[in-house]
């Protein structure tokens, strides 16, 4: 996915989740409005996802651009309909008219309101493709609930963030991850867990892999250790689309060639990594709701964990994270959602230094630095697209 295509998606998204928060009767349907963003990561993978809290459901939308041929937008409406193997509910946006003029919308709209097809739990919304800005339009509504005994739905009791979750890999244990990937990936099953981690793992705690700064990574062994780091290697890979369940995607064979011609340390595999973090990981909307904070609040804390505290506040008043337990916060296991994102960041050099030593401003919050940002987006997708 392009960074266009995310960047409408993302507004027309917003705009939905908006109006149904309000309770605007216009677009809500079945939903409550204590509906808030989530994500799904699977294949197949919707462009905006939403978890209503109240009526316990998922919400998967796809998202289709404008300009495109009426068959893409029927292939829109066969994604719509696939995603309601997982998902309780299922939504496709397209634009009023196809690049030749035809009426896309009115014709899906017509389809899904067929007799045969009036129980199938798909929403339909159009926008003008001259004015996307001005929100969109509810076509065809979804007016039933659906019987959750009936559909393989998602966990709802995982709070995923819809942005790309990152703990301790650095590039250079991504590229060793990939290369066992590619070792490994003749065999059939669950690779990453049979045959890549093992591997991985003792190379771990052995000192044989490297962190971000290139010195060997120090790890004690332990059961829990172990059953740790397991997630935190695999989330990522899995979430950037580079494999499933440890089998490299088209995409990860191509980090892979970029890492054996330049180097895993190079600017070329660095530059690429980070623009798959900012587009697929979709940590530039993250940074852009960092932004939209920082410019709204008065007054900013002091200190760095307040401030991601009150991002965090921001986030859930928006709808763009899910309610959290409240053990997460009494017990102190987690203090933000966000944790190690503004770390990851840095490590790219697109935030800019308040000291050698820190990257908060106090009382300001972060500065990003948007011409590294446009760089490290025109040099990645150059790089993965060759």
């Amino acid at each position: 996915m392009g960074i266009l295509h995310d960047n409408l998606a993302t507004a027309c998204g917003d705009d939905i989740l908006r109006r149904i928060r309000t309770g605007d009767s216009s677009i809500s349907q079945i939903f409550s409005t204590k509906m808030v963003r989530s994500a799904d990561w699977d294949w197949p993978r919707p462009d905006y996802v939403c978890i209503d809290e109240e009526l316990k459901c998922s919400y998967a939308l796809e998202f289709k651009p404008p300009l495109q041929s009426k068959r893409e937008y029927l292939t829109g409406l066969g994604q719509a309909l696939s995603y309601l193997q997982k998902h309780l509910y299922s939504g496709l946006i397209v634009p009023t008219v196809a690049d030749d003029g035809f009426h896309i919308a009115d014709f899906i709209a017509n389809t899904l309101n067929a007799d045969e097809f009036k129980k199938v739990a798909i929403s339909l919304y159009s926008y003008n493709p001259l004015d996307i800005g001005s929100g969109v339009t509810l076509l065809r509504g979804i007016d039933e609930k659906r019987d959750a005994t009936k559909v393989k739905s998602v966990d709802l009791s995982k709070k995923e963030t819809f942005w790309c979750w990152w703990r301790d890999c650095s590039h250079y244990e991504l590229y060793d991850l990939l290369e066992l990937a590619f070792r490994y990936n003749e065999y059939e099953g669950n690779i990453y867990t049979e045959k890549i981690y093992p591997e991985f793992y003792e190379r771990l705690v052995t000192e044989k892999t490297k962190g971000w700064d290139g010195n060997p990574r120090k790890k004690t062994r332990s059961p829990k250790s172990c059953k740790a780091e397991k997630q935190n290697y695999k989330i990522p890979l899995s979430q950037l689309e580079l494999w499933n369940e440890g089998h490299l995607t088209n995409l990860g064979f191509k980090m892979l060639e970029i890492g054996k011609k330049y180097g895993p340390n190079s600017d070329a595999f660095l530059n690429a990594l980070a623009y798959l973090i900012l587009v697929n990981g979709k940590h530039l909307e993250l940074i852009k709701i960092f932004e939209e904070y920082q410019s709204k609040s008065v007054v900013l804390p002091e200190d760095s964990k307040n401030f991601l505290l009150g991002v965090e506040t921001f986030l859930t008043s928006e709808g763009k994270i899910g309610t959290r337990k409240p053990t997460a916060v009494t017990t102190a296991a987690k203090v933000t959602y966000i944790r190690d994102e503004p770390k990851l960041w840095n490590k790219f050099q697109i935030m800019k230094l308040a000291n050698k030593n820190s990257y908060f401003f106090k009382g300001e919050g972060y500065k990003f630095d948007w011409h590294k940002i446009s760089d490290l987006l025109i040099s990645g997708s150059q790089l993965l697209n060759e």
